[in-house]
């Protein structure tokens, strides 16, 4: 029996080759990395009634399944959050709570719509996308861990989403499927964001948007870094943008309509130590005083671009 989702949800156009190859390829690693037994455990924990809410930030469910608790230590570190299992707080890294207070002023009516998160994490944003009236929600992101984290949480809350562990390359075989497309912290991470911006908009709908957050570094100018190593201790970094730049790619690539909705700076009270993710984060990699990463680069700020 298979043990990752070997095709895309119906709402979407019929699955490829391609897709159907590369999903195979994640299955095998699925294996090849140990993680079978983690997703059988979490398998066997059944299912608690679905539903979920939203309290102080954190996506909750109403009860803690037997033996979820130690999967969720197992599953450590978790980037993403808050979650509430019943009694049991999964405190993640990130409080991406703030994020989405920031960007959710701004955001289209979501009511109704198809919406992709793509580079999703551990799908923390797909309840907040289905909290604000999707209608069909894909998450997308090939990191294993991640999917294993969301079917943790899945099983508490029900399916709000599909969930395919497959990266951006995906999108250039759903065309015209999306109102809206979430990219949130992952084009700084990839070598070609240019490409991967262009198949974000071969996959959204005449119409459609595209919400692209960022670490940015603040300037008037069009320039970008590119760091030797590692960013304010962000590793798998290839380029850090200004938001003039970063837009200016946006434009680039065909969207007619490039909205600065914000650029400010990223805090430790946004990324910190927790019990769920105890590595050092980001205070750890900034200089005291001015704030500029250990490394020797500016200090990093977040940005979020409206295309349309």
């Amino acid at each position: 029996m298979s043990k990752l989702p070997l095709s895309l949800p119906g709402y979407l156009p019929e699955s490829s080759g391609a897709l159907a190859d590369e999903l195979a390829r994640q299955e095998k690693k699925l294996t090849n990395t140990g993680l079978t037994e983690l997703l059988a455990r979490i398998e066997a924990l059944g299912k608690a009634p679905p539903g979920f809410s939203i309290q102080d930030g954190a996506v909750r469910s109403a009860q803690l399944l037997e033996g979820a608790e130690q999967i969720a230590r197992d599953l450590i570190p978790w980037r993403k959050g808050p979650f509430q299992l019943g009694q049991l707080q999964i405190d993640a890294e990130w409080r991406s709570d703030i994020k989405w207070n920031r960007l959710k002023s701004h955001l289209p009516n979501l009511g109704g719509k198809t919406v992709a998160d793509v580079g999703c994490n551990n799908g923390y944003y797909l309840y907040r996308i289905a909290e604000a009236g999707a209608k069909n929600i894909l998450g997308l992101d090939p990191t294993l861990k991640y999917y294993l984290q969301y079917c943790l949480i899945a099983a508490h809350t029900g399916q709000v989403a599909d969930f395919l562990p497959l990266g951006w390359q995906a999108l250039w075989q759903m065309p015209a499927a999306f109102d809206t497309i979430f990219l949130m912290g992952v084009n700084y991470h990839d070598p070609d964001p240019l490409e991967m911006f262009h198949a974000c908009r071969n996959a959204l709908r005449e119409g459609g948007t595209l919400i692209c957050e960022s670490v940015v570094v603040q300037s008037e100018a069009d320039l970008e870094i590119f760091p030797e190593g590692k960013y304010a201790g962000i590793g798998g970094v290839y380029a850090i943008p200004s938001p003039r730049a970063l837009r200016r790619q946006l434009e680039f690539v065909g969207f007619p309509t490039v909205t600065l909705l914000y650029s400010e700076p990223l805090l430790p009270a946004e990324q910190r130590r927790s019990e769920f993710s105890p590595q050092a984060s980001l205070a750890d990699h900034l200089r005291e005083g001015d704030a500029w990463s250990k490394e020797g680069y500016p200090p990093p700020y977040r940005a979020a671009l409206l295309c349309r």
